[in-house]
C-alpha cells in the first residue's frame, strides 16, 4: 500500500507540473502557422476585395462616360427638318442674327464651331499637338497621348417656333430648318425668325419650320481634374451663348480617348473601313465611329502592377513605371449614326 501510495502521490506531482518546453514550443508553432494562415487568407480577401471594389468603380465611370459621348455621337448631322448638310445655305459661315445683321462669334468659337460639312470628326494623338489656336486652349493640360473628338448637331429639344419661344434664346447659335433648307443663324434679342420659314405651326399638320439650338461639342482628355492635379479627366469645349465656347468636366478618370471613324465606301450604308481622323477626306461618307476609353483608378493598389501594353486604336503605349500601381479598364463602342449621309 505504501508503494503504491507513492507511486500514486509521484504521478499527481507531475501532473501539478504542467507542459514541458518541448510540449509548449510545439504548442506555440502550431499556434502561430494557424494565426499566419488566418492572416494570409484575411489579406488575401482583402486585396480582393479591393480590387473588385476598384473595378466597380472604373466601370462606373466608364459606362457614364461612353452613354455621354455615344447618344451625342449618335445624333451627329442632325439638323431638325433638313435631312442632309448640304442644305444648309451658310454651311461654312458667315453667321448673322435673324434680321440679317453680322454676328461675330466670340474667341475660341471663331475658330471651329459652325462648319456643319463633318458633323463628327476631330483629330488624331499622332498629329503631335493641340490643333487649335488660343483662346482655344485645353483646360486641365491636354494629355498629348489622346484623341480629340468634335461633334455637331442640332439639339433633341425643339424650339416654340414663335417670337416668345425665341426671345430665351438671344445670341444662342441656333439652326433654322424646313423640308427643303436649313440655317444657321444667332438668335435675335426679339425672337425673330428668319425670312422664309415659317413663324407659327400649322393648327391641323406637321410643322413646317422648325428652330433648335446648334451643340458642338469637342470631347477630350485633360492630365488634371476637379479631383486634383495627376488625376486625369474627360472634358470637352461646348458651344454656348454668345456665340462663345465654354470649357468644362465631365467626369474624372479618363485617361485616354481614341476614336476611328467607319466609312461607307460602296454606298450601302454601313462601315467598310475605319480610319483615323487626319486621313479621312472631305467627300467621306461618315457613317459610324469606334470609341475606346481607358478608365484609371484614383488610388494606388500596392498589390497591383500595371506592366500590360494597352494596344488599340492606332494607341500601343506601356505605362509609366511610377503609374503602374494604378488599376486600369479600358471599354470601347461602336455607334452608328442616325443622319449619315450613307444611310
Amino acid at each position: 500500500m505504501t508503494v503504491g501510495g507513492i507511486h500514486r502521490s509521484s504521478l499527481r506531482a507531475r501532473r501539478a507540473q504542467g507542459l514541458s518546453l518541448i510540449e509548449l514550443l510545439v504548442g506555440m508553432t502550431l499556434g502561430l502557422v494557424l494565426l499566419g494562415g488566418a492572416l494570409a487568407t484575411y489579406h488575401k480577401a482583402r486585396d480582393t476585395h479591393r480590387a473588385l471594389e476598384s473595378t466597380a468603380r472604373l466601370q462606373d465611370i466608364g459606362r457614364y462616360a461612353l452613354a455621354q459621348v455615344e447618344s451625342d455621337v449618335r445624333m451627329a448631322g442632325h439638323l431638325g427638318l433638313a435631312s442632309r448638310p448640304e442644305l444648309v445655305t451658310n454651311l461654312d459661315g458667315p453667321l448673322a442674327d435673324a434680321s440679317g445683321a453680322p454676328a461675330g462669334l466670340r474667341g475660341c468659337a471663331e475658330h471651329w464651331a459652325t462648319g456643319l460639312g463633318r458633323p463628327v470628326g476631330g483629330w488624331d494623338h499622332t498629329d503631335g499637338a493641340w490643333p487649335l489656336v488660343d483662346p482655344c486652349r485645353p483646360s486641365g493640360r491636354w494629355r498629348s497621348t489622346t484623341d480629340v473628338l468634335v461633334v455637331k448637331r442640332a439639339s433633341a429639344d425643339r424650339i416654340a417656333q414663335n417670337a416668345a419661344g425665341l426671345k430665351a434664346y438671344h445670341r444662342h447659335a441656333l439652326v433654322a430648318s424646313s423640308h427643303g433648307a436649313a440655317l444657321v443663324f444667332v438668335g435675335h434679342a426679339d425672337g425673330l425668325i428668319p425670312a422664309d420659314y415659317a413663324e407659327a405651326d400649322p393648327v391641323d399638320g406637321p410643322p413646317l419650320a422648325d428652330t433648335r439650338r446648334l451643340l458642338v461639342h469637342a470631347y477630350y482628355v485633360s492630365a488634371d481634374s476637379s479631383e486634383g492635379p495627376g488625376y486625369p479627366s474627360l472634358r470637352r469645349k461646348r458651344l454656348v451663348a454668345g456665340p462663345a465656347v465654354q470649357d468644362e468636366e465631365v467626369i474624372p478618370g479618363i485617361e485616354d480617348l481614341q476614336a476611328r471613324y467607319g466609312v461607307d465606301v460602296d454606298g450601302d450604308g454601313s462601315a467598310d473601313r475605319y480610319l483615323d481622323a487626319h486621313d479621312l477626306d472631305a467627300g467621306m461618307p461618315v457613317v459610324s465611329v469606334r470609341i475606346w476609353l481607358r478608365i484609371r483608378a484614383a488610388e494606388r493598389d500596392p498589390a497591383w502592377e500595371d506592366t500590360r501594353r494597352h494596344a488599340y486604336a492606332n494607341q500601343d503605349e506601356l505605362v509609366p513605371e511610377a503609374e503602374r500601381p494604378f488599376r486600369r479598364l479600358v471599354l470601347s463602342r461602336t455607334v452608328y449614326l442616325r443622319n449619315s449621309r450613307g444611310s
